[in-house]
């Protein structure tokens, strides 16, 4: 046997042997500027959902359970508005194209209303 089980990772592979290219120093910065990128992004969509929900605006708490409690409500308003509608043109014998129903959310898209 080549190797010795200290040689192998918890999964069974083996350890690579190689030293690493980058310092601790590196790998730290790395760490900070990745985590900083990913914040950002996350206050970008946390943005663009306020930017969309008409009952929020930027002097409003910001608090992310406010954005997401205030925009899940919108949501369901919407449901309800998209329902009356569809309701309203079917009894005027408008079709309505089946992708214009809401039928709850999508697994995969593969998913498509009757």
């Amino acid at each position: 046997m080549s190797g010795s089980e200290d040689d192998k990772t918890p999964t069974g592979r083996k350890k690579s042997t190689k030293s690493s290219v980058l310092s601790d120093e590196q790998k730290k910065a790395h760490h900070i500027a990745s985590e900083q990128k990913r914040r950002e992004n996350i206050r970008s969509e946390f943005d663009k959902i306020v930017s969309l929900t008409p009952t929020l605006n930027d002097s409003e708490n910001r608090s992310e359970l406010n954005i997401l409690t205030k925009s899940a409500d919108f949501i369901d308003q919407l449901k309800d508005e998209n329902a009356k509608l569809v309701e309203l043109a079917q009894k005027k014998g408008i079709p309505i194209p089946p992708d214009l129903i809401y039928s709850g959310p999508k697994s995969d898209g593969a998913d498509i209303a009757q």
